[in-house]
This record gives C-alpha cells, structure tokens and sequence, in this order.
C-alpha cells in the first residue's frame, strides 16, 4: 500500500493530528489532518521522512483541532481545506478558546479552498473522497483515504460518537451521519478518529452501544 501515515496526538486534549504520504511515488507528496500541536515533532517527521507537505486538511474546526493551521500554512506555503459550513466555528475560535481554557491568541485562519461533499482529492497514488457528516459541527468531514481507510475526526470514534454539547453541534445529524453514511463502508474499513485509538466500520456497526 503506497499510503503511509503517522499518528502524532497533539495539544492539550491530545486530538490524533495525522501526517498522511505516499510512500512510493518518487515526489513522497502528502498532507496533514488537523493540526492540534506537536508542530516541532512534525516538522522532524516530515524531514526525516523527505515529505513533500501539498496541504492542510480539517475534518472540522474546533480549536483543539485547529490551533496549528496557521503555523503549517506560513511554514510550507500550503493551503488549508475544510468545509465552508465550518466558517461559522472559524469565526468564534477566541470564545471556543475561552470557553475550553485553551490559550490561542492567534491571527484568524482563513479556508482556501473549500470542500464539498463527495470531492476527491488525488495525491501522488493517494486519492481522498470527501464525506459530509455533520453533527459533531455543522461541517464536519470525514476523509476516505483508497477506500482503505478512514479519517473520521469527531464523529465517529471507538465504541463511542463525538459530543454535540459543543459549538454547532446536532444530536440527529451526528446519528444520521454515522448510519447513513458511514456504515455504508465496507466494515474491514479502519477508521482513524480524532482522539483515541482506532477502530473498523464492522466493529462499531456490532459494538458502539450509541448505534445498535
């Protein structure tokens, strides 16, 4: 399999940040999953392993999840995706900051490029399709990597969903997400959620006390 990935938890809620190459194209092209923080250890990661840094991705914008964007735009000259709906979590970081006792003081993060449903993303021999899944936030994406492998952010964790007590968050819209969407993959798919350790489409289908 040409797709390599490190899982680097980052910040004070430790979000899983994923750096994500292709480990056989001659340009070892790749990209990051929200950059929560461990930028120094990243950075050396990204060295060491001679990868080609093409752009950002966020599954969504809540603060833990987007304290580094501004830092990996600046340092390698990349754009940052997101879905547009998450412009409205963008522009309330200082009161998620406040309201979480997270210390950001940064400069506002703009979304270059914004993301829709069903997009495919192609790098090197990577190809990334896009899936709307709102309810954790009003744009909250999930990323299928080859059809192999999943990048669920806080939707979708093991035995477990993401909470929606928190800025834009959607009860109904989180559930619909997950059975609609989500459980319609392949169950030997292994999902990669933003916090904790991963899990298989199957395995949360049979499992997660939140879905049965």
């Amino acid at each position: 399999m040409s797709v390599k990935y490190f899982t680097i938890p980052s910040g004070p809620f430790e979000v899983n940040t994923y750096l994500v190459y292709d480990n056989e194209n001659r340009e070892r092209a790749g990209f990051i999953i929200d950059p929560g923080g461990q930028e120094t250890k990243i950075d050396n990661l990204i060295k060491e392993n001679d990868i080609n840094l093409q752009f950002i991705l966020n599954t969504h914008c809540h603060i833990d999840h987007v304290a580094m964007v501004n830092y990996f735009k600046k340092k390698y000259n990349i754009p940052f995706y997101a879905n547009e709906n998450e412009q409205s979590i963008i522009d309330n970081l200082k009161e998620q900051a406040d309201y979480l006792g997270f210390d950001f003081s940064g400069e506002a993060i703009s979304i270059d490029k914004k993301l829709d449903e069903n997009e495919e993303i192609n790098v090197g021999d990577i190809t990334v399709r896009t899936i709307f899944t709102p309810g954790h936030s009003p744009g909250s994406t999930s990323f299928l990597v080859n059809n192999q492998i999943l990048f669920s952010g806080d939707t979708l964790f093991k035995q477990t969903i993401g909470r929606t007590d928190l800025f834009g968050g959607d009860s109904d819209k989180i559930i619909s997400s997950i059975k609609n969407k989500l459980f319609k993959l392949n169950d030997d798919i292994t999902v990669f959620p933003g916090h904790g350790r991963e899990t298989t489409i199957g395995s949360e289908k049979k499992n997660n006390p939140y879905l049965i």
